[in-house]
């Protein structure tokens, strides 16, 4: 049932399965975070950009404000690991099922025809898969206030 759907509908397919794979992802991603801690992290580093741009002019204190930049960075970082782990295991499986998928019904999703530098004659599952999961990501981030 499934495969006749895929085989019927392949652009249809992969953005329903990229969205349910991001929701999951996202809110995965908000319940093993700090986000009031993210929260405030960006904001500092909103201030930081404000001020690397004030002291162009003066070198010195620039390098410090991008020293203290890079250790907001570093945390952010360490605040997304836990999630990032947890969802690397279940990305990997998604992905050998899709392959698997979409290797019985083939690999283009949409075709143009031409040939056009850098992406070929058309669309395959991963550049659609990746193209969406950009897009949904970015906008279930701002409708669900995660940083």
């Amino acid at each position: 049932m499934i495969t006749e759907f895929v085989h019927t509908n392949p652009l249809v397919s992969i953005l329903l399965i990229s969205l349910l794979v991001n929701i999951v992802f996202t809110f995965i991603y908000k319940r093993f975070t700090n986000q009031t801690k993210l929260k405030e992290i960006k904001e500092k580093q909103k201030e930081y950009q404000k001020q690397i741009k004030e002291l162009k002019d003066k070198p010195q204190q620039m390098m410090q404000v991008q020293k203290e930049m890079m250790q907001m960075s570093g945390e952010q970082m360490k605040l997304g690991l836990k999630p990032m782990l947890l969802t690397f295991i279940p990305f990997i499986l998604v992905l050998g099922g899709l392959r698997n998928l979409f290797n019985t019904t083939g690999n283009m999703v949409i075709e143009w025809g031409k040939n056009i530098p850098i992406f070929h004659t058309g669309f395959g599952w991963v550049e659609w898969y990746i193209f969406s999961s950009i897009i949904f990501s970015m906008l279930l981030r701002k409708w669900l206030k995660v940083y």
